[in-house]
């Protein structure tokens, strides 16, 4: 009886011994997510005052009575965080105002659109679309469909003729970490692919963004095309296609 108790206390205290290093491990896994949850909003500063300033080159392609026409659009555009609300479930907004430069005019505005920052998410809702921007904590090969908040079949308008811009888009994933200079310094940068370049006879469509460590979306490359001319197969999009765009966004500047 006396060894069975003594087994039984020695039982216990190593159970309590356990718990206790499992509690222990337990607040260490916490406090290494939540190190990489902040670590991860450095992606994308949001702070009131901060600005970013980029070049946009953006060509349209529409048909015109079987005529390809061909509009080029180039610019200087800024987007700058004015201040913040609460929306209805008490979660920070961020308004950024979007401007173009204009010759001998200075900065006209364009329109305002909304950066949310959940706990695990970003959200960015410009012309009442709301995109899931990235996903946090940020890791390599980490996937999701940004388009979780919106109809995915919904039309849109390029130059008078609709679209389904995001229908069928795969998953976004976050490519492997590299570095990048910018402004004279050394900055982590990942990419994420909303879509790769699928090409069929009658669809062409490629999204990808890339985000550097305390600076933000440095980069955007988007192309869009769809045609009907099936005989036409063999001839680049920018000739066959009945509507589509392509565009480059580079970030020239930032405070």
């Amino acid at each position: 009886m006396l060894r069975l108790s003594i087994y039984l206390i020695i039982g216990t205290c190593f159970t309590i011994g356990l718990a206790a290093c499992t509690k222990e491990l337990d607040k260490d896994a916490s406090q290494r997510y939540q190190e990489k949850l902040l670590d991860s909003y450095r992606y994308y500063p949001l702070q009131v005052g901060k600005s970013w300033t980029y070049s946009i080159d953006s060509t349209y392609y529409f048909d015109n009575l079987g005529q390809i026409e061909i509009e080029k659009v180039s610019g200087i555009y800024r987007e700058t965080l004015l201040d913040t609300f609460r929306d209805e479930s008490n979660q920070l907004v961020y308004r950024c105002l979007k401007e173009k430069q204009m010759p001998n005019q200075g900065w006209t505005t364009l329109r305002v659109y909304s950066l949310t920052r959940t706990p695990t998410a970003l959200i960015r809702t410009e012309e009442n679309t709301p995109l899931i921007d990235l996903i946090f904590p940020i890791s390599q090969n980490t996937n999701w469909d940004p388009r979780i908040l919106i109809d995915p079949n919904a039309n849109y308008l390029i130059k008078g003729k609709t679209i389904q811009l995001f229908k069928d888009w795969p998953e976004a994933y976050l490519e492997q970490f590299t570095t990048q200079i910018f402004d004279g310094k050394e900055h982590q940068v990942f990419d994420v692919i909303d879509v790769l370049p699928d090409d069929n006879i009658i669809l062409y469509k490629f999204s990808k963004r890339r985000y550097a460590k305390d600076i933000g979306m440095i980069s955007k490359s988007q192309a869009f095309f769809t045609t009907q001319r099936i005989d036409q197969s063999d001839k680049p999009w920018q000739e066959k296609a009945d509507i589509g765009f392509e565009a480059e966004q580079t970030l020239l500047e930032y405070h």
